[in-house]
């Protein structure tokens, strides 16, 4: 472990101070050597000089005149009339200007000026353009190259191309340019256009003509220019890192990024000023804004992150317990607090539409909630005076009761639920709509047990922000200490409810709040819950849920199959919870129980709690014997019409194999007792199996009609029993467990005919492939009828409707 002094001692190694000595030792390597290259080259390239040049002078020569000897014969003489330094021979224009293979001249010994040849490799090239001259081997050259001023030079601040006086050889040689013109002056001498006017014959030079002439004079002019020494990018770097640094710890982000803005502003401006004046002082560029860049990294991004590391954290633990703390229903504003009784009216109790009002105290009118538009519009009844019907009968008793025109839609009912609790009215509850209707005939301790489970919830409401109140008066003001106090009482409340919750979980998965709000849920229930089709949002594997993306009635729908769901008016009404049996993906047991707390002298549910627990199949005792299949509680043994399900497997066994498979006219009802579920998805399973295996424009023929012995499926497939010998088909119904390789799906489907108390049969037809008959045992439907209070003959349980129904 670190003691304090060394702490103390290496307390500078910290991120940001590393990464500046990170870019300053970047800075100093360079690299990036190739675009430094071509950054010194742009540099010498934009501060070109625009005075005029007196050392050089740029002579050019047409094609024509080059052919006709005129350099060759005129430009010795003009070198010595005009006393030139000498002249440079650019190529092509040397092999016709009298210059040797070894580029010397073969100008008079008398002559004073020499002709130089220009070396291939004397030029130093940087995006395309002239920069300078690389340093010549052979010794001969460099002499004659030195007497005209050439020396090795990296870079050069050039002249501007126009800043280079340019003439005619042709009126040098006829004297329209006085041959004076070339005192004291090199000649670049180089192939140009002819015919062109005097104020384009710089122009007309072609290249690298024009770049010798800039740079040559340039050079001769003091132009020569070398990199700067590497310690001077390093330095430049540590000043910036550490302003930068400063100016991030004492005033933020957004000034630091301005100061890195003004020293990438300062490093542009000072190379332009050193360039023009200190011949060592070419900075690599790319490399020092790359040191740079690595430097501000480290202050700016690795302190950001940590920093924004640091609140991200702490945001998802203030989330995480706000969300929670929401359990807490005196703590929810009315108009959060009233809606999420109606969403959880809705989970309850079946209906169209819910509404739900409050009863302010000491006041005898109702106060309607709603979250959806127009709730309280479609009331017919505007006194909303609790004394009156429909809120009371006619003795002025508050009941559950059975309205007419209640609403302003004369003909959709409500179930009017008075929510009391203790003999007081806390509210009212209106489960609206035929579907209300048709529960509550059915099921009518269902809104007695919703209506007592609101009351409670509406009461405790009320009393806690009374006793809030009543406190809140009594301190007379807050103090840090109260606040602490008042916030360790919640927290310790919190413990207690999931205390509770943990205690009376077996495997503690899922919880829900008062509001049948799922607030949280473990991955493992997650994934069970989105192989049935359930949305769960996808930060749920790890942190709370918010109000609303889960409900648990959208849990409890997650275990319906053929129309039989269970409702939550079921887990309200049993203190020790419910428990399902499912079995897809795995077998597994559903728990779902409430929580309740004691207050007042009363109990109320504060929260739900769900478990999820895996069932383990037992070992089979041997190996040819058959255990029987946990089958699922939601798919009993019920009456259905065998034609639907068959018409519903044949058109998806259609769509799965793209192959043709052909249903026969429906004969009969073909009302059938079995397994509807289960039925279903085998018959689905052997059409798709049989349809994909069959020839080609031989699909399966399939056939429903009663029959004097039950209701029979008959399925012909002229391709399945091809090659199949008569035993095996035997063994299929022997022992439809243990079907040989490729019968499984007929294995599974007479499986699930003879858990359907039905039986099947297999007939081969020689030549005619094979056919499979089903028969299941005939449903006779009984008829019955009831009369409604409208007059009209009400459903039953045990009643199937046959024929159309008329229209109203």
């Amino acid at each position: 472990m670190t003691s304090p002094s060394e702490a103390t001692r290496f307390g500078w190694l910290r991120p940001d101070v590393l990464s500046i000595a990170a870019g300053a030792l970047l800075a100093a390597v360079a690299p990036l050597e190739r675009f430094d290259y071509v950054a010194r080259g742009l540099t010498a390239s934009a501060l070109a000089d625009d005075a005029p040049s007196a050392q050089v002078l740029l002579v050019t020569a047409s094609p024509e005149a080059l052919r006709d000897g005129l350099c060759e014969r005129s430009l010795p003489g003009l070198l010595e009339r005009g006393r030139a330094r000498g002249a440079l021979l650019v190529p092509p224009a040397d092999a016709f200007c009298g210059g040797d293979a070894e580029g010397g001249a073969r100008a008079p010994a008398t002559a004073a000026a020499p002709a130089v040849r220009l070396p291939p490799g004397l030029l130093r090239l940087s995006a395309g353009e002239v920069v300078g001259f690389f340093p010549l081997t052979s010794e001969a050259r460099a002499a004659e190259l030195g007497a005209l001023g050439v020396s090795a030079a990296p870079w050069v601040i050039k002249k501007a191309p126009q800043s280079v006086p340019a003439v005619s050889l042709r009126d040098l040689a006829d004297g329209q340019v006085p041959a004076s013109a070339l005192a004291g002056r090199v000649a670049v001498v180089a192939v140009g256009s002819g015919g062109v006017p005097p104020q384009a014959v710089a122009t007309s030079a072609l290249p690298p003509a024009k770049g010798v002439a800039a740079v040559l004079g340039g050079l001769l002019d003091g132009g020569r220019r070398a990199s700067a020494p590497a310690w001077a990018p390093a330095l430049f770097v540590l000043l910036a890192g550490a302003f930068v640094w400063l100016a991030r710890r004492r005033y933020g982000s957004l000034v630091a990024t301005t100061a890195l803005f003004l020293a990438t502003f300062a490093l542009a401006a000072g190379q332009s000023a050193l360039a023009a004046r200190v011949e060592a002082s070419l900075l690599p560029l790319p490399s020092t804004l790359f040191g740079l860049a690595v430097a501000f990294a480290g202050v700016m991004i690795l302190r950001g992150l940590g920093v924004q590391r640091a609140v991200d954290r702490a945001a998802e633990l203030i989330q995480r317990a706000a969300l929670f703390r929401m359990q807490g229903v005196h703590t929810l504003r009315d108009e959060e607090f009233w809606p999420r009784v109606a969403r959880l009216a809705e989970q309850a109790h079946p209906a169209d539409l819910v509404l739900v009002a409050e009863l302010p105290a000491g006041s005898w009118h109702l106060r309607f909630w709603n979250d959806r538009p127009g709730g309280e519009s479609l009331v017919a009844e505007r006194r909303h005076d609790v004394r009156r019907p429909p809120y009371s009968s006619e003795q002025g008793v508050p009941a559950i009761r059975l309205a007419r025109r209640f609403l302003t839609k004369q003909d959709m009912p409500a179930v009017v639920v008075p929510l009391i609790a203790f003999g007081e009215i806390e509210g009212y509850v209106f489960f609206c709509g035929p579907v209300a209707e048709a529960t509550f005939s059915r099921e009518p301790e269902r809104a007695e047990n919703v209506g007592r489970e609101l009351a409670l919830l509406l009461r405790r409401k009320r009393l806690a922000r009374t006793a809030e109140a009543g406190a809140g008066e009594a301190r007379a003001g807050d103090t840090p200490t109260d606040d602490l106090v008042e916030g360790a009482r919640v927290a310790l409340d919190d413990l207690q409810l999931f205390g509770s919750m943990l205690r009376n979980a077996p495997v503690g998965l899922l919880y829900a709040d008062a509001f049948g709000d799922v607030r949280f849920v473990a991955p493992e229930f997650a994934k069970w819950l989105r192989a049935r089709d359930v949305m769960v949002p996808a930060e749920s594997a790890s942190a709370a849920l918010p109000p609303g993306s889960l409900t648990l009635g959208d849990v409890l729908g997650a275990t319906s199959a053929s129309g039989a769901a269970v409702s939550l008016s079921s887990v309200m009404s049993s203190d020790e919870g419910i428990e399902l049996s499912v079995s897809a993906p795995e077998p597994a047991v559903l728990s779902v129980r409430p929580l309740r707390r004691e207050s007042d002298g009363s109990t109320w549910i504060a929260g739900y709690v769900a478990a999820l627990i895996p069932v383990k199949q037992p070992a089979p005792v041997s190996g040819n014997v058959r255990p029987l299949a946990a089958r699922d509680a939601t798919d009993p043994l019920c009456a259905f019409q065998l034609g639907d399900v068959v018409a519903e497997a044949v058109a998806s066994a259609a769509r799965a194999t793209g192959r043709a498979v052909r249903l026969e006219p429906i004969r009969g009802a073909t009302h059938a007792l079995g397994h509807r579920g289960e039925l279903a998805q085998v018959l689905e399973a052997f059409l798709t199996d049989v349809a994909s295996r069959g020839l080609p424009g031989h699909g399966p023929v399939v056939s429903v009609r009663e029959a004097p012995q039950g209701v029979q499926l008959s399925i012909l497939d002229v391709g399945f029993g091809l090659g199949l010998p008569e035993s095996a088909l035997q063994r299929v119904l022997t022992a439809p467990g243990a079907a040989p390789a490729g019968l499984e799906p007929l294995g599974r489907l007479i499986l699930a005919v003879e858990d359907s108390h039905g039986q099947a049969e297999l007939k081969t037809n020689d030549g005619w492939g094979i056919t499979l008959t089903v028969t299941l045992l005939r449903a006779h439907p009984r008829v019955g009828a009831a009369v409604q209070e409208s007059g009209k003959p009400a459903a039953q349980q045990n009643v199937i409707a046959i024929g159309r129904a008329s229209p109203k």
